[in-house]
């Protein structure tokens, strides 16, 4: 037989289950926060943008063919800057003795990334770091490294000219706080939720009537009501009091036959 609940059954779980739904709630946005503030390491993002120049004729042809031809070169210099392992060692080899940043080469390498402009010549090389002032200087002195020693790798360049150097962002780019903070609540409240249904699948008491006769098909011959503390309480004492009264008037009866007894015995 299909069992089927209806929404104000599901409303019923959810108020009954209140407090464990609030409680998994605000349990999920204090992980949240933890996580963010005091086990993620915040990263900054710095960035320089260049652009580079190939030799051009003066005819408009060659022209529009040179920059064309630079557009498509933006993909080498990318591959360049990312994967070069040249270009980082040098990039290694400054922060080391200029800015005492001790970093391997495959860090230099995973922390910095090139952007293109759309339709443009310009690119951006992107460092991240767990600082502002490292964020800075990866990107910077990549530029620099990159300016002095394309020419060597690419014979067509004809120079490199570095429009803005990379400045410290007093902000991080990661972790996202509020970002973490929603979802860390949003999953607390599924999880309050499913932990609600959860308790009242496994619940197996008998809560009203209902199951008995339209689940079980039974009769019910009769219900014991449900007291609070204070009725029980008073029921109790109501029990006692009568009990006492009932004591006091059997030990008054006794006495009262002891006594017609003796009267009897001075009579005879």
């Amino acid at each position: 037989m299909e069992e089927t609940i209806s929404l104000k059954e599901i409303f019923d779980v959810l108020r009954k289950h209140w407090t464990t739904i609030l409680t998994s709630l605000f349990a999920g946005l204090a992980l949240a926060a933890v996580i963010t503030f005091f086990i993620m390491t915040p990263q900054y993002e710095s960035r320089a943008q260049l652009i580079v120049a190939s030799p051009q004729d003066e005819s408009s042809d060659e022209s529009l063919n040179a920059v064309n031809y630079n557009l498509q070169m933006l993909n080498t210099y990318k591959d360049i800057i990312e994967e070069g392992d040249a270009l980082a060692a040098n990039v290694q080899d400054r922060l080391t003795s200029e800015y005492d940043l001790d970093m391997t080469i495959q860090e230099i390498k995973e922390s910095m990334e090139v952007e293109q402009s759309e339709e443009s010549q310009m690119f951006s090389i992107v460092a991240t770091g767990e600082s502002s002032a490292d964020a800075e200087h990866i990107a910077n002195t990549a530029a620099e490294v990159f300016q002095e020693t394309v020419q060597d790798v690419l014979t067509n360049v004809d120079r490199t000219t570095i429009v803005s150097r990379a400045t410290a962002s007093p902000r991080p780019v990661s972790p996202n706080s509020p970002l973490n903070l929603a979802i860390g609540l949003i999953l607390g409240l599924l999880v309050g939720i499913a932990i609600a249904f959860l308790r009242e699948v496994f619940d197996r008491t008998i809560k009203d009537t209902h199951y008995i006769t339209d689940d079980l098909g039974l009769t019910v011959l009769g219900n014991v009501p449900k007291l609070s503390q204070k009725e029980i309480d008073a029921t109790t004492q109501k029990l006692r009091n009568g009990t006492q009264g009932n004591d006091q008037d059997d030990d008054n009866s006794n006495n009262n036959s002891t006594s017609g007894g003796r009267r009897s015995r001075t009579r005879v």
